[in-house]
C-alpha cells in the first residue's frame, strides 16, 4: 500500500528532531505510530532511512534523499492549500451558463451584474438556447450551471432566481386587445405563434392545455420561432398571437408593440431555476456564485 502524506511528515519532524519520541511528542502521536510510520516508508522504498545512535536517529544517505525532496513536495503541497483557499476567498476563472430566452435574457443579466461587483475577477460564458438543450449541455459538462424554466427533474440541485407567468399577446389593434380578455377557445380560433419544440415556455403552456382538455394538436400552429423576441416581433406584425412569459411582454406592451389580454380561464405561472452540474470546470467559483445566489 502505497504511504500517506501524513507518513512523510513524521518521517519530516523525526528527521529534524533526530528523535522518534521527539517526534511523537511534536505531532500528537505514539512513538509506536512514528515507528510504524517510518517501517512503511522504508518498505516502500526498500531502504534504510535512519540510523539508530545512542542520541536518537540518523538520516542514512538514502534517507537524506528523501527528506531533501519530501521537504519540497510537502512544501508544494502546502502552497497548493494556500493558493486553492485564497481561491475561494477571491475566485477567479470563467463559469459557463446555459440559459433559456426568458431567465437568459431577462433574470441572469442583474444577477451576474451584482455578484461581478463583489466578485469581479470571475467571467461569464452565457449560451442562450431552449431548456431542453440546457439540460444537454448540463449532462454533456458543458455547462456549470443552467437557468431554466422547468426542472427536468428533482436529482439536479436548483434555486429559485424568479417567478413567472405565462400571457397571452397580441397586436395592438387585435378584438381581443379591444374585448379585454380571451379563453381558450378564443385561442383556438386564432393563427398561433409557436416556440421550438424544446422551450421551457412551450411545455408549461402544453402541460396547462392537457390539464384543460385539450392539445397542440388544437391550435392552429402557424410558425415555429426560437425566442421570446421573435413571438413578440410576428405578433406585433399581425401574424398571430402567442403565449409568452410575462417579463418580456410587459415590456414590449410598454413599447406599444403588443397588447397583453388575460386569459379568462387559463392561469399560468411557473418558476425559473438556476440548476447546477454535479461535475464543474471551475468549482471555486461556481461555488461561489451559488452561494451568492443561495443567500440573495
Amino acid at each position: 500500500m502505497d504511504p500517506k502524506i501524513s507518513y512523510f511528515k513524521t518521517f519530516i519532524v523525526a528527521s529534524e528532531t533526530k528523535s522518534f519520541s521527539k517526534a511523537a511528542k511534536k505531532l500528537g502521536i505514539t512513538q509506536g505510530t512514528v515507528s510504524n510510520h517510518i517501517f512503511a516508508l522504508e518498505k516502500f522504498f526498500d531502504a534504510q532511512l535512519f540510523l539508530r545512535t545512542p542520541e536518537g536517529v540518523e538520516l542514512t544517505p538514502e534517507g537524506e534523499i528523501l527528506y531533501q525532496r519530501a521537504k519540497k513536495v510537502l512544501n508544494l503541497i502546502d502552497e497548493a492549500k494556500l493558493l486553492m483557499k485564497t481561491m475561494h476567498i477571491n475566485p477567479e476563472g470563467t463559469i459557463r451558463v446555459y440559459a433559456s430566452t426568458t431567465p437568459g435574457e431577462h433574470i441572469l443579466p442583474s444577477l451576474i451584474k451584482e455578484y461581478r461587483d463583489r466578485y469581479p475577477n470571475v467571467n461569464f460564458e452565457i449560451t442562450i438556447t431552449d431548456s431542453k438543450k440546457c439540460f444537454k449541455a448540463l449532462s454533456e459538462g458543458l455547462a456549470d450551471i443552467a437557468a431554466v424554466g422547468y426542472l427536468l427533474d428533482d436529482s439536479y440541485e436548483h434555486v429559485i432566481i424568479g417567478k413567472d407567468r405565462l400571457v397571452l399577446i397580441v397586436p395592438p389593434n387585435h378584438p381581443l386587445a379591444k374585448k379585454g380578455y380571451a379563453t381558450i377557445e378564443d385561442i383556438l380560433k386564432e393563427d398561433f405563434i409557436d416556440r421550438e419544440e424544446g422551450s421551457g415556455t412551450r411545455d408549461v403552456f402544453l402541460e396547462a392545455l392537457n390539464k384543460k382538455g385539450y392539445s397542440v394538436m388544437d391550435l392552429n400552429i402557424i410558425m415555429k420561432l426560437g425566442s421570446n423576441s421573435a413571438v413578440i416581433t410576428a405578433v406585433s406584425e399581425g401574424y398571430g398571437v402567442s403565449v409568452i412569459s410575462e417579463i418580456p411582454a410587459k415590456k414590449a406592451e410598454k413599447a406599444g408593440l403588443i397588447k397583453i389580454v388575460p386569459i379568462k380561464d387559463l392561469e399560468i405561472e411557473r418558476y425559473l431555476y438556476l440548476v447546477k452540474n454535479k461535475k464543474t470546470k471551475n468549482p471555486s467559483a461556481v461555488k461561489s456564485f451559488w452561494e451568492f445566489i443561495n443567500n440573495l
